[in-house]
């Protein structure tokens, strides 16, 4: 968490120099777009008062739905503000004493990072982020033989890692191919067993971006 508060005051040094000393080339822009959504799970395998527990990942991909906004100092250096809809066909299975169930789950975040931009010629651009991302998962009722467990959810902030590359149409409309790392996407113990590790997710998006 240190780590997250020390890039939270980069970030908004970043935002006031940016406002210094921002020029003709400073803009707002917002965009969105679609892509494709990864959630890993991880797999357990345990003893709970003398019952074997085993999981399993199930579906690990999902289509995922971005929405975003940013303001650009210079060419080559902004901040951006953003959601991502990570889908909600998740699952994972688990077998307790032999009898199975599947945990259907859904993810979510919002995220806010710095960004670099180096132009290449020709409208082609690469593309840096670094930021925090505050990360939703929910998890849907899980029934065995009857017995039925609710859901729950967990929230968690993590660094946000992503690059891609850009293609501008013209200087208002650009075209975006991205990837994003969202680190852990749940608690340490998404299988509520005390040992089972975190969830971890990540997306390729393609989206349009205008800007004015």
């Amino acid at each position: 968490m240190r780590l997250i508060r020390r890039l939270s005051f980069s970030m908004a040094s970043i935002l006031v120099g940016g406002l210094i000393t921002s020029g003709a080339h400073a803009q707002f822009y917002v965009g969105g777009g679609i892509g494709q959504a990864h959630v890993s799970i991880p797999s357990l395998s345990t003893t709970i008062s003398g019952v074997p527990v085993t999981a399993s990942a199930g579906k690990t991909s999902d289509t995922s739905y971005k929405l975003y906004g940013g303001y650009q100092f210079t060419p080559n250096w902004g901040i951006e503000m953003g959601y991502n809809d990570l889908g909600n066909k998740y699952s994972g299975k688990i077998t307790v004493a032999g009898l199975s169930a599947t945990t259907p789950a859904k993810a979510d975040n919002w995220y806010v990072a710095a960004t670099g931009t180096l132009p290449l010629g020709n409208g082609f651009s690469l593309l840096g982020k670094l930021g925090v991302v505050r990360n939703h998962t929910a998890s849907g009722t899980t029934c065995v033989a009857g017995n039925c467990v609710s859901g729950s959810s967990d929230n968690r902030s993590q660094l946000l890692a992503g690059i891609g590359a850009q293609y501008s149409f013209t200087s208002n409309l650009a075209a975006r191919l991205e990837y994003e790392d969202y680190g852990r996407a749940s608690s340490d113990d998404v299988w509520g067993t005390g040992t089972s590790g975190a969830a971890r997710a990540n997306s390729w998006s393609l989206s349009l971006k205008y800007a004015f």
